[in-house]
């Protein structure tokens, strides 16, 4: 009776095993990463984030999409790819002084900038 008790116990413990394997293959979640280095390969539909600074600078987006943290040197286009909702772009530098520019795009339309003499910028849009 000993014997077949833990038969029956071993056999649960490996089917148990087994289900915790499976359930972790079959996962279904999904991650997107995006370049922040430069210019990004883009579509007329997706939307693009353009940020001027003479030196290195740090932002973010965010929205119903989730959020992103960007960063550059110079003057660099970050893609956001094909979002929708609102949209709010922040961008600052701790390290001088001197303009900032930031331009949301998309295709050849300019849905808002903000050009500033001090070295941030703020653009809330609904795209």
């Amino acid at each position: 009776m000993v014997k077949n008790n833990k038969i029956w116990q071993i056999g649960l413990v490996m089917l148990l095993c087994c289900i915790v394997a499976v359930s972790g293959c079959t996962t279904t979640e999904n991650t997107t990463t995006s370049d922040t280095s430069g210019t990004n390969a883009s579509s007329t539909e997706d939307v693009l984030v353009t940020v001027n600074y003479n030196g290195n600078w740090g932002g973010s987006a965010s929205g119903e999409f989730g959020y992103k943290e960007l960063s550059g040197n110079g003057e660099q286009t970050v893609n956001l790819g094909k979002i929708s909702g609102i949209l709010t772009v922040s961008t600052w530098t701790t390290a001088g002084t001197g303009p900032m520019s930031l331009k949301i795009t998309r295709g050849d339309e300019t849905l808002g900038e903000q050009s500033n003499s001090y070295p941030s910028a703020t653009v809330t849009i609904t795209v």
